[in-house]
């Protein structure tokens, strides 16, 4: 007679950089851990920090993110994390390190994009290096992988030596961005920015491709169409001031808050996002969230997020995005035209569907994984550091049809 399927009851977590990281991984932790105890009331947690001093923080914030939090979590420094007694083992930052010695193991991985040829500069060799040993080494380790889109599992089974039937769809979603807020218009105030933008999210690295928006800025501004660029997020490095210098059409806000990126949302042109390499694009979806027109490339994951609701340019084409900016900028029917499609887009995704299709591959990892230990008659626990055979789940939560991932 087979087994019942598992049930999950203790779920451990690597949640050492949880209080540095606001935006990103960070938020999402912050958006699952909620949705688990409210979706499984009888859940149990250890998070694991990086030291003793977190913990006081760490409980604070707990008590923001959901009421019962604090009462079903215990929380250790992570050099405990090998000896956790929990049923999974989570590590969402991408790497499983340390790992668990008898919980099953499951990695989130949002992206392969340290371990990739996307900056040619020579001093980069060392870290692509470092990197593919670190995935390599978490595939290995890992019982289940989660990817936040189906552009990342293929790229995980195109580039690295990963088991197909391991990793699961679970993508991203941004129903925690309030539209409720009243509005802050500090920016905007501080950068002198009364009338229409352009805005740009997130960070500069290459893959970013901001210096193909700078360019189409520079032929909108010479045929005389003046609407300026916003950015927040980062301090502008040394080579962007020095391509751009004092020029009149940017304007850097730096970080933001949720009230004040709401704000920008809501009163942009459009959101210009170019990026070349993607695992997801979560500022698409916020954008689109908030009704405010996207133009992006269609590159890696962006096309899978936006659906029909954004319009498209090539990552390189800076005339073509210029003109397609122009566009925006002169016919409201078109931006309420992507606003609204926006809106219907981003409703196909939610925390609590991810969260639920989350807790589903842990427990089928953990129902595959104890199969797979009784037909090989291996014990659960395996000696610390080491990797012991890779079990193959089903994989759960393609999220095709669910979350609308390949309409046209």
């Amino acid at each position: 007679m087979p087994l019942p399927p598992p049930t999950l009851g203790h779920l451990a977590v690597e949640v050492t950089r949880l209080l540095q990281e606001r935006r990103g991984i960070g938020r999402y932790v912050r958006s699952l851990l909620p949705e688990f105890a409210m979706q499984r009331p009888a859940l149990r947690f250890t998070l694991f920090v990086a030291h003793r001093r977190d913990i006081p923080a760490l409980r604070d914030e707990l008590d923001r993110l959901h009421p019962t939090l604090n009462t079903r979590t215990w929380i250790e420094t992570v050099d405990r994390l090998p000896l956790t007694d929990a049923d999974v083992a989570w590590y969402p930052w991408n790497l499983v390190a340390p790992p668990a010695r008898s919980a099953t193991r499951i990695a989130t991985i949002h992206d392969i994009a340290p371990m990739l040829q996307l900056d040619h500069r020579w001093w980069k060799l060392l870290k692509r290096a470092k990197y593919r040993a670190r995935y390599g080494r978490t595939l290995d380790l890992a019982h289940g992988v989660l990817a936040i889109s189906h552009f990342t599992r293929e790229e995980l089974l195109d580039k690295t030596d990963a088991d197909a039937t391991r990793i699961s769809v679970t993508p991203l979603a941004a129903d925690d961005l309030p539209t409720d807020l009243a509005e802050d218009p500090t920016p905007l105030d501080g950068a002198g920015v009364s009338g229409a933008f352009f805005l740009t999210v997130g960070g500069q690295d290459g893959r970013k491709n901001l210096a193909t928006v700078y360019t189409a800025m520079d032929a909108l501004w010479a045929r005389g169409v003046r609407v300026p660029l916003v950015q927040c997020g980062p301090s502008l490095a040394r080579e962007t001031r020095d391509r751009i210098g004092n020029t009149p059409w940017l304007h850097h806000v730096g970080f933001v808050s949720d009230a004040q990126l709401v704000t920008l949302y809501r009163r942009c042109s459009a959101l210009v996002y170019p990026s070349r390499y993607e695992g997801f694009g979560l500022p698409v979806l916020e954008a689109m969230r908030l009704g405010a027109p996207v133009i992006c490339s269609g590159e890696s994951s962006l096309p899978e997020v936006a659906g029909p609701a954004a319009q498209y340019v090539r990552w390189d084409d800076a005339l073509e995005m210029s003109r397609v900016m122009e566009r925006l900028a002169n016919d409201p029917v078109l931006r309420a035209s992507l606003g609204t499609a926006g809106i219907r887009r981003a409703a196909l995704f939610s925390w609590r569907n991810t969260a639920a299709h989350t807790l589903a591959v842990f427990e089928a990892t953990m129902g595959a994984r104890r199969m797979a230990d009784e037909r090989l008659a291996i014990p659960r626990s395996v000696p610390f550091g080491s990797a012991e055979p890779l079990t193959a789940p089903a994989v759960i939560g393609a999220a095709a049809g669910l979350y609308g991932a390949h309409e046209a």
